[in-house]
């Protein structure tokens, strides 16, 4: 099949996934980047944990999250002003307790996260007007081809459904010049690795989503109450 079929292949068959398991990568400019791994339910209900390790202006620390369709918990020493003094790692926001156009926000970013998943940058690929098969290569034991290519973020920001734009139009209008891209996917149609490179405010920025499991169990456990600060709705409401 022609390169660009086997993109939007992969794109419809990201729909059909009920839950993932990846690592991933991203970088900006000089010191900055952002690696991490993880699992993410979508269906029947979005559950995910992730596990991140953020490297900027010379300081390296570490973020726990997890996220659930009612709340999301962090876990990270950025939050000690709020976790010292109650000796309580996680911290709690539910959405409930958000103010109005919080709650908007979020339930639009999880109905983007449900509806998508952590593949979503798919069906911007889609759009590439220029793509070429470069050869083939084994994934975590799965055989794959590889697909190298690029795009405008205008084209990208018109291949999305209307539901999308909302979320991903921002990002792709900050992007300047061309998406450049390559992925490896499956014979099941299921992307098994994508990086991409792009230019924001000047600066260079790679991100990289490679996956390890698909359609697989997801083991995600929220922490357990004792161990939970909730944020009082006169933090949240002050946010």
């Amino acid at each position: 099949m022609s390169p660009r079929l086997a993109i939007r292949l992969a794109a419809d068959q990201t729909q059909r996934v009920n839950s993932i398991a990846a690592d991933f990568s991203a970088s900006a400019g000089a010191g900055k980047t952002l690696t991490g791994t993880m699992q993410v339910q979508l269906k029947p209900s979005l559950l995910a944990d992730a596990n991140l390790q953020v490297l900027a202006d010379g300081q390296s620390f570490a973020i726990d999250e997890i996220l659930s369709s009612k709340a999301a918990y962090v876990k990270s020493t950025l939050l000690s002003p709020l976790t010292t003094p109650t000796g309580k790692p996680w911290v709690e926001f539910p959405f409930s307790e958000f103010p109005r156009n919080l709650t908007a926000l979020f339930s639009n970013l999880l109905q983007s996260a449900q509806n998508g998943n952590p593949l979503t940058q798919i069906k911007l690929l889609a759009a590439a007007a220029s793509v070429h098969a470069a050869g083939t290569q084994v994934i975590h034991g799965v055989p794959t081809t590889h697909y190298t290519g690029s795009l405008t973020p205008s084209a990208a920001l018109s291949a999305l459904p209307s539901s999308l734009r909302t979320e991903l139009g921002p990002p792709l209008r900050s992007i300047t010049g061309v998406i450049r891209f390559d992925i490896w996917i499956d014979a099941q149609h299921l992307p098994r690795k994508i990086s991409e490179t792009e230019t924001v405010g000047g600066q260079t920025v790679n991100l990289m989503v490679d996956v390890t499991a698909v359609n697989q169990p997801v083991n995600v456990a929220l922490p357990p109450a004792s161990q939970v600060t909730i944020l009082p709705k006169s933090v949240l409401g002050g946010a």
